[in-house]
């Protein structure tokens, strides 16, 4: 069983745990095909050679799909990245799949089209055999150096929307500069009306969910303020979950989660940061108790897991939704969740 949450306007569902596929190098395509035995159904890659292998995700997509493993291409949400050259190694083996001296127009469409060329898989959705072509979301790796590159982007990737690109996302972002992308995004579709300013306006944001000394809102709590507007809606994925947070497996709050749900610490703080900053259910916030607290502060929150065990990919599905079921079980397991969301939220001064 997979849990999901919706896009704006419930256009994309995004399950809670996306498969990250980072630094896999060339076990990438086993990785991935291992992960959708165990239940993933949505896959994050990037078209950034240095740190990603696209086109073995593409290659393990595949396989799943010849085997049975997944349905159809619809039953899965794939989201890539542009990087733009800063991102990338200019030369040499790992080079972009566009010429780092171009306009970045043209960057970005020869990155979105090499990707599309990846995700080109045969499906028999709706009767039919033939092949597809579309990207689930299209994540804009990091900032533009300048307003002026951030409309050529949005001008490009507003052709492809959304249709063979069904939502666009940032990443690595600081709160002023995804309130002036979602600027971008308005400014571009005035000029040229054509699919609605909240079709161009990002829908996911990719971060790392930590509290380093020198970043000006610790795990990004302004910034998920901003997304959870009801007009913006935006999915926040935390990445660096684990790696970034080893002193969090040890607070009360996430021991009493992994007591009550009899999951693992890593688990469940899986489950405190998707369920408990994200809510329980699709539309809500994260507990019950003191609702004053969380109005308005949570939207909906997906986490990254780039684990390369088999035993742990399975776990970690299971575990999410084991967290769900212990929290709405009793009136007893719901008033223990509620307080470790609250321990939880007065940890990272989320409140």
């Amino acid at each position: 069983m997979v849990s999901y949450v919706t896009t704006r306007g419930s256009r994309t569902r995004i399950p809670r745990l996306i498969y990250g596929t980072a630094w896999k190098t060339d076990r990438t395509a086993d990785l991935v095909y291992q992960a959708l035995q165990a239940g993933f159904r949505a896959i994050d890659t990037a078209a950034q050679p240095r740190h990603y292998r696209e086109d073995l995700v593409a290659e393990g997509v595949r396989r799943a799909l010849a085997d049975g493993v997944v349905a159809s291409r619809s039953d899965l949400y794939l989201q890539t990245k542009f990087t733009p050259p800063g991102g990338q190694d200019l030369e040499g083996p790992n080079a972009p799949p566009y010429d780092p001296s171009a306009p970045v127009a043209e960057q970005i469409r020869s990155s979105i089209e090499s990707s599309l060329r990846n995700f080109t898989f045969k499906s028999k959705d709706a009767g039919k055999d033939e092949s597809v072509s579309y990207l689930d979301c299209l994540v804009l790796h990091s900032a533009l150096p300048r307003r002026e590159d951030t409309v050529a982007a949005w001008q490009v990737l507003k052709t492809y929307v959304p249709h063979r690109i069904r939502t666009l996302g940032i990443s690595n972002v600081y709160l002023e500069d995804l309130e002036e992308v979602f600027d971008v995004a308005q400014e571009v579709e005035k000029a040229e009306p054509a699919v609605g300013a909240a079709s161009l306006c990002p829908v996911v944001v990719q971060n790392r969910f930590h509290r380093h000394r020198h970043h000006p809102d610790p795990y990004d709590v302004a910034l998920r303020r901003f997304c959870a507007h009801p007009d913006r809606r935006v999915v926040y994925q935390s990445f660096w979950t684990l790696t970034a947070n080893p002193d969090h497996l040890k607070s009360a709050s996430i021991q009493a989660v992994a007591q009550g749900a009899q999951v693992g610490r890593e688990v469940a703080l899986y489950g405190m940061v998707a369920l408990g900053l994200g809510g329980l259910d699709d539309n809500n916030s994260g507990g019950s108790a003191s609702p004053e607290t969380y109005a308005g502060k949570s939207g909906p929150v997906v986490v990254l897991d780039g684990t390369t065990t088999a035993a742990h990919m399975a776990d970690d599905i299971a575990g999410i939704e084991k967290v769900k079921l212990w929290a709405e079980s009793s009136v007893e397991a719901r008033a223990t969740w509620d307080a470790a969301v609250l321990e939880f939220r007065q940890r990272i001064r989320d409140i």
